[in-house]
């Protein structure tokens, strides 16, 4: 009984010796695989300028019956479309974004008194010659009175063009960082194991002081009534890479 007791406790000691062994093989094994990595982030800005401008134009007629009010709505209406196109914008470029008719109403004395038929109308507008919007605000302003002209903004038919300038200029940077951390650990580059991107944005950007020619020299080929400088936009993005390093 005794030998057998022996023998079984030999057994065991030697099935964990084995274990542990094939466990710190499997452990080196995979650091070997796994080798030296380094984790690093890029960014990549791309300025441009603006080429072009939207905006929304809003039409609202009170008058005693919804025709009477459609009609002055609608002669407004066709004003405006007939200035969007003698500044060169076109028809697909001008959309209905709101057409409401309502009845208008003030309160005196707690009591509900109705003041007319309201009609108004929205129009939503690209413009791809950004040279002639000052312009065309002027005459906006000078033909038409009792308009809504809001949510301009400025943008560029290159952003497409500049988010795929800035994903390289993100790429190089992150490389860029991780040759320096080879080059001070005495290794070198190997690849990239994984690439994710992290932010990207499309914005109007700072101005800033190195601009200071080109805003300039668009400011003085802008000699309008109305000045409408659009500023730099800007594209940006930043990656994420884990490259190997040997």
């Amino acid at each position: 009984m005794k030998n057998i007791s022996k023998n079984a406790t030999w057994a065991a000691l030697a099935a964990i010796v084995l274990l542990l062994a094939v466990s710190c093989t499997t452990t080196g094994g995979a650091q070997a695989a796994a080798g030296t990595q380094v984790s690093v982030s890029g960014t990549g800005v791309v300025y441009l300028k603006a080429d072009m401008v939207t905006f929304s134009i809003n039409v609202n007629e009170i008058e005693q019956t919804t025709a009477e009010a459609q009609q002055a709505t609608n002669k407004k209406i066709s004003q405006i479309l007939d200035i969007l196109k003698k500044h060169g914008v076109k028809e697909d470029d001008i959309s209905t974004t709101a057409l409401n008719f309502s009845s208008e109403y003030y309160w005196d004395n707690g009591k509900q008194i109705k003041t007319g038929e309201s009609v108004s109308q929205t129009v939503y507008v690209t413009m791809r010659n950004i040279a002639e919007f000052p312009t065309l605000a002027d005459d906006l302003g000078n033909s038409l009175s009792g308009i809504g002209f809001y949510n301009v903004r400025f943008d560029s038919s290159q952003k497409a063009t500049a988010n795929t300038k800035a994903r390289e200029l993100a790429y190089q940077d992150a490389l860029e960082k991780a040759e320096l951390y080879a080059n001070c650990s005495g290794m070198k580059v190997d690849g990239p194991v994984s690439i994710s991107e992290g932010y990207s944005s499309y914005t109007n950007a700072t101005y800033r002081m190195e601009d200071a020619k080109v805003m300039a020299a668009s400011a003085t080929e802008m000699a309008y009534e109305t000045q409408a400088p659009s500023g730099l936009l800007s594209a940006s993005i930043e990656v994420n890479v884990v490259f190997s390093l040997k």
